[in-house]
Formats: structure tokens, C-alpha cells, sequence
């Protein structure tokens, strides 16, 4: 069975617009606001998508936000799009799990670095980016090779 989803708008004022991260208090009270427009309790939002009843009451009470599957099937049950849930949910999940710069000495080599970027950026930006580590790697090869000839 295929079901039509719809965009919803949350929002009080008009025009404003949604915003780019959710708290999982600001999530719960959408959830709790779409499953009383459809005059569904809790079990029957669980029934309807698939999940538990403690799971569904966890996020209505804004202890957690439910995972890339449970979403789905949450905006499925309701009809509506995932993004309407929880706008940018992958990339608030990601900052979550990992921060968005990392640096870290490598101890090995003292005089080198390990580097995480976890953010968004422009298309140019990570242009630049790649040409730096691509020009970073070019000098570590040379420093190897230079290593290389050295012990010859």
C-alpha cells in the first residue's frame, strides 16, 4: 500500500521558517500535536508505525529522538514527509555523534595531525580542501622518499 505524504508547517507565524535543528522537546510536541489531530493515542501512533508504545512515549516526552528507521516509520504513519518531522535530521545526527572539527597529534610523527571535518560547507570550500590535502599529501610522499634515500 502506498500512502501520500504531505508537507506540514509547524510554524505560528507566518513566513517564519523552520527551524534548522530540533530539540527533542520541540520534536516531541510535533509528534504529540500530529497524533491529536488524528485522534490517536499513543499505542495507536506504535500500532500504526510499527514501533513500541515506550518507544513513541520516549520521543513525545522529548527524552530521544528516534533513529533514521523509527522516523521513517513514524512520518509514514502520519503522513507526512521524515523532513517534516525533524528537518535536517542526518546532519543533526552526525554532528551529534562526532564533533564538527577534530585535531588530534598524531604520535608517531610529532609533527603531523590527524584532522576530522564534519561540517557543511560550500562546494568551493571543499574544493579548497581537497586541494590542500592532496598538496599535504605530496609533501608526505616527498618526505618519504627522502626518508627512503636516506637509509640506502
Amino acid at each position: 500500500m502506498v500512502r501520500k505524504t504531505k508537507s506540514i508547517k509547524m510554524d505560528k507565524q507566518p513566513g517564519k521558517l523552520t527551524p534548522k535543528v530540533l530539540t527533542k522537546h520541540e520534536f516531541g510536541k510535533r509528534l504529540r500535536k500530529l497524533m491529536a489531530d488524528k485522534g490517536w493515542h499513543q499505542s495507536e501512533l506504535a500500532r500504526q508505525a510499527g514501533l513500541q508504545r515506550d518507544s513513541v512515549s520516549t520521543y513525545i516526552n522529548g527524552r530521544s529522538l528516534p533513529t533514521p528507521l523509527s522516523l521513517n516509520r513514524l512520518a509514514a504513519a502520519l503522513g507526512v514527509a521524515a523532513e517534516d518531522l525533524i528537518p535536517n535530521h542526518l546532519e543533526q545526527s552526525l554532528d551529534h555523534h562526532k564533533p564538527a572539527f577534530e585535531m588530534k597529534a598524531s604520535a608517531s610523527a610529532p609533527d603531523m595531525a590527524w584532522v576530522r571535518v564534519n561540517r557543511l560547507v560550500t562546494f568551493d570550500t571543499a574544493v579548497k580542501i581537497g586541494e590542500l590535502l592532496r598538496a599535504d599529501n605530496a609533501i608526505v610522499a616527498k618526505r618519504a622518499a627522502a626518508a627512503e634515500r636516506e637509509k640506502e
